[in-house]
């Protein structure tokens, strides 16, 4: 039985110095004390463990929050690609129509329906030129006319980045004595696009190019009367109207 009488002297001696104190204390004042202690351990113990689990678990939260967000976005893609794809067979349907050109009769790798494979369906999306070279204004537009004007004609400062339509590979990238510095890009699927007048050629024969990717510095050669990109689009070797196939950049 625990003596309550008891007294128990804590004597305190600090390290290099002759001064020392003491405490007397008795045995219920010290065993409160040390179960004090320990309550407070454990207390802080409890918290901490509690702490990193909160932490872990909001962590946990986040992560879950960031792959939600993205699936919602890639659902967005997947229906934005869907009317993308659709939207371009429409066209290339239109587009063949007006040509002149039988619509079953489609070049390898057009676009197909059946098995949808996205990878490869996103990048036939770019082999139709549907992106405007630069942004600027148009000097001459098309005209259908045997002596008329085959492409568009896009105004912008010297050395603007002429941009490729669509993903494609380039077939001709030098001198013409009509177009100056030329680069030619074929799309597959029959598409070809042309681009003249510039400064400089950014891309080789034989270069495979992104859609948006510059391929050319805007210029002035060739028979030209001040900078601008000449732009064609062609479809089997017939010439389109761009305009009809872009949105022209403000």
């Amino acid at each position: 039985m625990l003596d309550r009488s008891q007294k128990i002297s804590l004597i305190v001696a600090p390290h290099g110095s002759s001064r020392s104190w003491t405490r007397v204390v008795s045995l219920p004042t010290l065993v409160g004390i040390g179960v004090g202690a320990v309550t407070v351990v454990v207390l802080v113990l409890g918290l901490t463990l509690q702490v990193a689990d909160l932490s872990a678990r909001a962590r946990e939260v986040a992560a879950l929050r960031r792959e939600n967000a993205e699936l919602r976005g890639q659902g967005r893609r997947i229906v934005e690609l869907e009317a993308e794809l659709a939207r371009m067979q429409e066209l290339e349907t239109r587009i063949r129509r007006w040509a002149g050109i039988d619509v079953g009769a489609r070049a390898p790798g057009a676009l197909a329906a059946g098995s949808f494979d996205w990878q490869r369906e996103e990048t036939l999306l770019a082999e139709i030129p549907s992106l405007a070279p630069l942004r600027g204004w148009v000097s001459r537009g098309f005209e259908r006319e045997s002596e008329g004007h085959p492409g568009l004609d896009l105004v912008q400062q010297t050395g603007t980045p002429v941009c490729a339509a669509a993903f494609g590979v380039v077939r001709f990238a030098g001198w013409d004595d009509t177009y100056g510095n030329l680069v030619v890009l074929d799309h597959g699927n029959g598409f070809t696009s042309l681009y003249g007048h510039n400064e400089a050629l950014l891309v080789h024969e034989g270069d495979v190019v992104a859609r948006g990717e510059p391929i050319a510095r805007l210029g002035s050669t060739g028979r030209s009367s001040a900078p601008h990109v000449h732009f064609e689009v062609r479809l089997e070797d017939e010439p389109l109207d761009p305009a009809f196939l872009i949105s022209l950049p403000g």
